[in-house]
């Protein structure tokens, strides 16, 4: 008897979320069959729900932030993306973009992560087959997309499903070219600030400041390594802000690199003058469009000779360097996931997050859906 896996099917922009059932297919040579144990709930898939990216395809099962148990192995799957030999009942992280590796981004520029042609589990790669198993709201990810790789993790789900959002952090601290010694402005206090932290003190910061809240979230920062925190909601004025951030660096010059991970507009231009000349301004709080935000181009970029620069996403570089971190026990992930939902219960994951950030009478620091309850 073939066996039945569930998921979480969103039928489409900010519709509902229905728990459906299919057969698991076999996986095929080349291919993995995961048993999810668990799956982040990212801001991306909120944007996705909300119909912030066009190219979105419904119906679809979201979740990028996949960990699971290697449930069955395609022939010719032997070993993970590091070339460690695998077995069935192995836990591994999944990298979820796969890069067609032809492309001008592929091929010409050497950047992956902007290849034209990419796919992504938790983005319905393939319209023709169902959408049950290609994302990680569900209890099996059938990895059937060619290239498609895994890391074999020695560590909990609770900790291993943090590795996407953290390679965000490292491919923060790998754009800013941080140096030892470096002072480094995160804005933001939610997950990915978090690990933005972490990533910029890896990466050599010696002093890092966390503009944020709630409080929680910068007692938090704090457990990271966070030697400032900087309360928006009790220092409501920018300038202020900015004063005593600038007060806290070498000769009150301002910080190496500022880190943009809010994705709030008005926080741009008070971050940038937050930078010392000559230093780094890092976005990538937008992962969609937020609307526009009004900068001088003299004051904010000219006449402070900064270095602007994006970050899109991560690549399995970013993975491979940071799961030894989150392994390692050097920081408390361990106190991230707040909550654990069943796949029933995903829609209120999103509303969560496109709301107060509360849930169960609880402020919600990093939600996952686990989708066996068995």
């Amino acid at each position: 008897m073939a066996r039945i896996g569930r998921a979480a099917i969103l039928d489409k922009e900010k519709g509902r979320f229905v728990v459906g059932e299919a057969p698991v297919p076999d996986p095929r040579p080349g291919e993995t069959l995961i048993r999810q144990a668990m799956c982040g709930v990212c801001g991306t898939d909120v944007h996705m729900f909300h119909g912030h990216f066009p190219w979105t395809r419904f119906p679809l099962v979201l979740g990028h932030e996949i960990v699971g148990t290697i449930e069955r192995l395609g022939e010719g799957v032997e070993r993970d993306a590091t070339g460690e030999e695998v077995r069935e009942g192995d836990l591994v992280a999944v990298v979820p973009g796969v890069q067609c590796g032809t492309c001008y981004f592929c091929a010409v520029v050497r950047e992956p992560g902007l290849c034209l042609n990419g796919r992504a589990y938790g983005f319905r790669p393939y319209l023709d087959q169902q959408p049950h198993f290609q994302g990680g709201f569900s209890e099996y990810v059938l990895m059937s997309v060619p290239r498609s790789q895994f890391l074999k993790v020695r560590t909990t789900p609770d900790i291993a499903v943090l590795l996407e959002p953290f390679t965000i952090g490292i491919h923060f601290a790998d754009r800013a070219n941080l140096r030892i010694g470096s002072t480094v402005v995160i804005q933001g206090a939610g997950a990915i600030g978090i690990f933005s932290l972490a990533a910029a003190k890896e990466a050599g910061a010696h002093k890092t400041i966390v503009v944020g809240a709630p409080a929680s979230r910068l007692e938090l920062a704090k457990a990271f390594g966070a030697d400032v925190t900087v309360n928006i909601e009790e220092i409501k004025d920018p300038q202020e802000r900015i004063a005593l951030v600038k007060a806290q660096t070498p000769g009150g010059h301002g910080a190496d690199a500022v880190f943009e991970c809010t994705g709030v507009p008005a926080s741009i231009p008070e971050g940038v003058e937050m930078v010392r000349r000559g230093g780094v301004y890092v976005e990538g709080g937008h992962f969609t469009n937020a609307g526009d935000v009004v900068m001088n181009p003299f004051n904010h970029f000219v006449m402070r000779h900064i270095t602007l620069v994006g970050v899109w996403g991560s690549t399995i570089g970013h993975f491979v360097r940071g799961l030894p971190i989150l392994e390692s026990g050097r920081y408390p992930f361990e106190h991230m996931v707040s909550h654990r939902l069943p796949l029933e219960r995903v829609g209120e994951a999103i509303d969560c997050l496109s709301s107060n950030y509360r849930l169960d009478g609880q402020e919600a620091r990093k939600i996952a859906v686990v989708a066996s309850q068995r």
